[in-house]
Order: structure tokens, then sequence, then C-alpha cells
């Protein structure tokens, strides 16, 4: 008993001493700095590979990525927060496609209203979503390359750690009669050929020597610390990987994106989901 009592009055008269530490101090005591603000961006590529006929599945797929990542975001980012005031931003893009006209979906962020605001964004993007890819199996291609050159920079965030998360199959390509009035510039396209490349042994040589790969933007993002990853990607080819990697990886370099990552074709949507998890795992 006596020893519980020792220790009681020093842990008393250390708690006294910390107190008066604190009121002596003209300085207040650190507070932690704010999480930094988390901007994810998903791209949908809403081409033909969501085609009921060709790829059977593959839409419900993409929906049920699309839901396990507004999941994410509001249990990791804007529930801690307790839906209010926090910094972080989420918006679901689809580059428009030729014969379509673009589909706006909505960017959840904080508004001031709380948890009930909140819900009701989620359940209106999530019913846009859903409603999304009916509308778009009769369309040819999504055009991400122009996505890139006219609307990226207005999605990106300085302040921000930005993750890019495309959904796609990962071919940047269209319709032959579609191409063929696609912009060019020596070598360089606006789409990739794939193909050509394929049979090729040297073909890396041949891709850096003749300058060929996707049209520079005349873009640079560097400055807004970007992270690309891309899911969902199916090779049409198994010697396609490394040639899709190669147009991928330089044109992004082109825009001073330089972390990027890709992860093929998933059965089960819950593993990329977790996997999507740990690609932004948010320090907070």
């Amino acid at each position: 008993m006596e020893k519980i009592k020792v220790s009681g009055t020093v842990f008393a008269v250390f708690f006294l001493l910390l107190i008066a530490g604190y009121i002596g101090c003209t300085d207040p005591p650190p507070t932690p700095s704010p999480a930094q603000p988390i901007n994810i961006i998903v791209i949908l590529d809403t081409s033909d590979r969501v085609s009921a006929d060709k790829n059977p599945g593959q839409a419900e797929t993409d929906i049920a990525i699309a839901e396990g990542i507004i999941d994410f975001f509001e249990e990791k980012l804007v529930r801690p927060e307790l839906y209010i005031g926090y910094p972080h931003r989420l918006a679901f893009v689809v580059p428009e496609q030729t014969g379509a006209a673009p589909i706006p979906l909505n960017i959840t962020k904080d508004t001031g209203g709380g948890a009930p605001q909140f819900k009701n964004k989620k359940k209106e993007l999530l019913k846009k979503i859903r409603d999304l890819y009916p509308s778009v199996e009769e369309y040819t291609g999504s055009d991400i390359w122009d996505w890139f050159r006219g609307s990226a920079e207005a999605y990106l965030q300085q302040e921000a750690l930005n993750y890019i998360i495309c959904v796609s199959d990962g071919y940047l390509d269209f319709d032959a009669d579609i191409q063929k009035n696609r912009p060019k510039q020596g070598n360089k396209t606006t789409f990739m050929q794939v193909a050509k490349f394929r049979d090729d042994l040297n073909w890396k040589k041949k891709f850096d020597s003749k300058d060929h790969g996707l049209l520079e933007i005349s873009k640079n993002f560097s400055s807004y610390n970007v992270k690309f990853l891309m899911v969902e990607v199916k090779l049409r080819h198994m010697l396609d990987r490394p040639i899709l990697e190669k147009y991928w990886r330089t044109w992004l370099e082109s825009m001073g994106i330089t972390h990027a990552e890709f992860w093929e074709n998933q059965d089960v949507p819950d593993i990329v989901i977790e996997k999507i998890k740990g690609f932004i795992s948010p320090k907070q």
C-alpha cells in the first residue's frame, strides 16, 4: 500500500511540474500540422473495352472498382475529419468520345454540409457511375490523350498529393477510319501502334531511334507531385506489355510524371481495390 501512495505522489508531482512547464513557456505547445490534401482523379476508359459483347462483365468490374474507391475516400479521408472541413478531393472523369458528348461526373468535396450532405453527394455520384456504362456502349473510343492535353491541369492541385488512377485496358487506339484523321507529327501519333513493334526483336531501338511514341502535349506537371496508376490492363498479345509500358512511360515522363505503375486485369475487383488503397496509402 505504501508503494502505491509513493507512486501516486510522484505522479502528482510530475503532473504539476508538467503543467507548470507549459504555463511558464512563452510559446504554446506545438500542434500537429494538418494532413497534406489528397487529390484523387479517376479516369474511366469507357471505350469498347466495356462492350457487353466484346468484354462481358468488364462494365460491372469497373463500377465495382469505382464504388470501392468512393468508399475508401469516405472511410480514410472524410470520416476521420468528421465530414467537415476535409481538404481532400475525389473526381471521376470520362474523356470525351468520338460521337458522344462529354459526360460530367461530380467531384465530391467538402461544402460545409457535414455527413448528410456528403452522403447525398455520394449517392448521386454512385448513381451517375452506374448509369454511365449502358449509355456509352455504342461508342468506339475514349480520348485519354486529349483529356491530358486539354483538361488534366484543371484537375491537378499544387498543394496536394495528386493520384491519377486510370481504369483502362492500356491501349490508346481507335477504329481505322478515326485514326487516319488523328493528329500526327513525324512518327509521333495520338494513338498507339503496338502491333507494329510486336514481332520486332529490336523494337526498343527502333522506337527510340526513329522517335516513335505518343505525341507530346507541351505540358509539364512536375510541380504537381503526381503519381499515376493504371488498373485493368488487358493484353491482346503476350508480347504487348513492355511495348504498352514504353508508350505510356515515355509519354508520361514528357509531362513530368515519373511515378507510374501498371497492373494487369484482375477477375476479382476486391483485389484491385486493395491494391489501389495501398497505392494511395495516405499518411494521416
